[in-house]
């Protein structure tokens, strides 16, 4: 059954090294990026594109700029953990293994995803969390109302950049998982991977700009931030959606025909 196969893939996700790894580093990397927001941040103005002041943080959206500004990071671990997660069932043997256990592939697989998927989420929920609660520190420190982040306006505004978050998240973890089953070792997949979303994006995107409203990481990205200079939010959550689809499916697919001889 895939509650099975969803259980068999959370007794290796609960790792002590690697829940401290996922979800402290996170969580980590999330709050020093609300104290570098806070202590750079000026006291009056607009602020920049990359800056808001503190003026403007103190508004019902002023969490949202800090939301808007991780996706990349999120996207990059969850790709990270989730092709690391899947391939490595290759490079390790263990594969094999759970086959003998579970030769329904397509419930093991689907019971993998879901696992890897829950753990991520879980993950980026809890440093969300954290980082808010460092995000009120760094404003009474900074002498920054928070009374607005808490009104109806200001919680349904996060609710929803949290919302888009977590699609964006669930987006490149698929993308890794799907790139782990067709490379099928983890430190390749996880370097090709990631080299793809770093540098040849943007490599491509500054040479032909246009292209960048194609492009899956770009997409991803559009998702998590609820639309951007690129694309719109509708638009970039229905091209994502498409190739997300065909990418599972090849994957799915690939996994269910290789054979696995080690």
């Amino acid at each position: 059954m895939i509650v099975d196969a969803f259980r068999s893939e959370w007794v290796k996700l609960r790792r002590t090294t690697l829940v401290l790894g996922v979800f402290g580093g996170l969580a980590a990397a999330a709050s020093f990026f609300v104290v570098l927001l806070f202590s750079q941040a000026a006291a009056v103005g607009p602020g920049t594109a990359d800056l808001p002041s503190l003026q403007v943080l103190a508004q019902p959206n002023g969490l949202i700029y800090g939301v808007n500004r991780v996706v990349v990071l999120l996207g990059i671990v969850a790709f990270g953990v989730a092709a690391f997660q899947i391939a490595s069932e290759y490079s390790l043997g263990t594969l094999r293994q759970l086959l003998v256990r579970q030769p329904r592939r397509r419930i093991l697989l689907t019971g993998k995803y879901l696992g890897v998927i829950t753990f991520i989420v879980a993950a980026v929920v809890a440093a969300s969390l954290i980082a808010g609660g460092v995000a009120v520190i760094m404003a009474h420190v900074r002498h920054v109302p928070v009374g607005a982040w808490f009104s109806g306006t200001g919680v349904k505004d996060l609710t929803e950049a949290l919302g888009e978050l977590l699609l964006a998240v669930v987006g490149f973890a698929t993308l890794g998982m799907a790139v782990g089953l067709f490379l099928r070792s983890a430190v390749f997949a996880v370097i090709v991977g990631l080299a793809y979303l770093i540098a040849i994006e943007n490599i491509v995107g500054r040479v032909l700009p246009s292209l960048n409203r194609w492009l899956p990481g770009q997409l991803l990205l559009g998702v998590g931030q609820g639309g951007n200079a690129t694309t719109t939010f509708p638009r970039a959550l229905l091209v994502s959606a498409i190739y997300l689809a065909g990418v599972a499916l090849l994957a799915a697919n690939t996994f269910r025909r290789r054979d696995v001889t080690a």
